[in-house]
């Protein structure tokens, strides 16, 4: 790839600061909305909720791409604070990210977990990129610890229900696959349900991962 003259350069580092400038008043417009309290190991920090950092920069320029490369996608069982057990699957990727010239780019990795590999993969790119558009000094308030606690609404892992379009799903495959729901459910979650009031009390990527199963021997 050909190299940036010194001219080049310079021009381009004016430009790029120019635009890291203006996403982060952006941001800092935005206010509460665009910032969360996110888990981390043995701590709580506060970081931008990424649609928020992706809109700001948008909104200054549409000149910026970005392409990954999966480094591994493994499938574990957790334990939950309930004490049930689930599969999740942990991805982490290389993020190549460039705003303006693609002969400047950043490059981080980024890790995610999730009950799909495909959310597990998309959660591992998000982080990435967040991380590259710090190397530009884009949101880069959140790393550096000075985003305000006051007035943030405080993240709270989604315990979405199961839904009645998704029970019925469930009760369409069981009857497909002539596995009965409470077996399926037994199996996959370990948990006991005797009737459709007891397939509303799960949540919303446990009943998930009841389709996905189905799904596999439906197939």
């Amino acid at each position: 790839m050909e190299r940036l003259t010194a001219e080049e350069k310079q021009k381009l580092d004016k430009q790029l600061k120019e635009v890291s400038k203006r996403v982060n008043e952006i941001l800092d417009a935005y206010g509460e909305k665009a910032v969360q309290e996110v888990p981390a190991r043995g701590r709580k920090l506060i970081g931008y909720v990424p649609q928020f950092l992706i809109d700001a920069l948008n909104s200054v320029t549409t000149v910026w791409s970005y392409d990954y490369r999966l480094i591994s996608l493994e499938e574990k069982e957790v334990v939950r604070k309930s004490g049930n057990k689930e599969k999740v699957y942990q991805a982490t990727v290389e993020v190549s990210l460039w705003i303006l010239d693609d002969r400047l780019k950043k490059v981080q990795i980024g890790g995610g977990e999730n009950v799909t590999p495909a959310d597990a993969i998309k959660g591992a790119i998000t982080d990435a990129i967040g991380k590259c558009l710090s190397l530009y000094s884009i949101g880069s308030k959140a790393y550096r610890g000075e985003l305000e606690l006051k007035g943030v609404k405080h993240f709270e892992p989604k315990t979405v229900s199961a839904t009645e379009k998704q029970i019925e799903y469930v009760k369409t495959l069981a009857k497909k696959t002539n596995i009965e729901y409470p077996k399926m459910v037994k199996q996959i979650l370990n948990k006991t349900v005797r009737s459709e009031d007891d397939l509303k009390s799960l949540s919303g990527s446990e009943i998930s991962r009841i389709i996905e199963a189905y799904k596999r021997i439906a197939v």
